[in-house]
């Protein structure tokens, strides 16, 4: 039998490890070892059934044998990080397409170059689920607005804006996923107002060009 890899044998003395635990120990040790290597293996299979979808629907437009070998295999590694720690199908997407677009040929319009593209891949790897999900919302109200260029100028909105459009969730817990996002410069909080109103619902948050981008290229049209 080939012997268990570092993060099977980690697995294997936590859950042992669990299992001391008086009364729950044993279904929580069931739960981890029954659930967790399936939904890994689940989080790669879809994956593979993404990368795969988004390679036919580039088909033409692909130079793997002019990508930078290094470049390549950095994000690869990145990207395969995000996907066996998340099952969250926003994520998988973005981890596939970081990779199909590195293999697009010099010049594609939809190219990006490597650094922006390390620096969306750090941004899937480190944003909660709930912060994809807000940035995705902001673009869609934005699209509804077509006085500007979104790639270039950005848009702004009030806080009140964006929570209406999440009625399920606290001000502050909405206001800690806009965090997250403006620490990637995804998405801003431009201040405190002079005069603030309750629960945030004045402060100016802006969708800024990179969120943007972040979305097209690397989330997909499917978010």
């Amino acid at each position: 039998m080939p012997s268990k890899n570092k993060s099977d044998h980690a697995l294997a003395l936590f859950k042992a490890g669990v299992s001391a635990v008086p009364v729950v120990g044993g279904s929580i040790a069931s739960l981890i070892g029954d659930y967790i290597p399936s939904a890994t293996e689940k989080s790669k299979n879809r994956a593979i059934e993404l990368l795969e979808k988004r390679l036919k629907e580039l088909e033409g437009r692909l130079d793997p044998s002019n990508v930078n070998k290094d470049q390549f295999a950095e994000l690869f590694k990145s990207s395969y990080l995000s996907i066996v720690r998340s099952h969250n199908d926003a994520k998988l997407r973005a981890a596939t397409n970081l990779i199909a677009n590195i293999l697009l040929e010099k010049g594609d319009i939809e190219k990006l170059s490597y650094t922006e593209l390390d620096h969306f891949a750090r941004c899937v790897e480190n944003l909660s689920s709930g912060a994809i999900e807000v940035l995705s919302v902001a673009v869609r109200m934005a699209e509804k607005d077509r006085k500007v260029v979104l790639e270039t100028s950005g848009f702004r909105m009030n806080f009140f804006e964006l929570k209406a459009m999440f009625s399920d969730m606290t001000p502050s817990l909405l206001m800690g996923l806009i965090g997250e996002l403006d620490s990637a410069n995804l998405l801003h909080r431009k201040g405190t107002p002079t005069i603030t109103a309750g629960e945030y619902s004045n402060y100016p948050i802006e969708l800024t060009p990179l969120g943007v981008r972040f979305v097209k290229h690397i989330l997909g049209d499917d978010t």
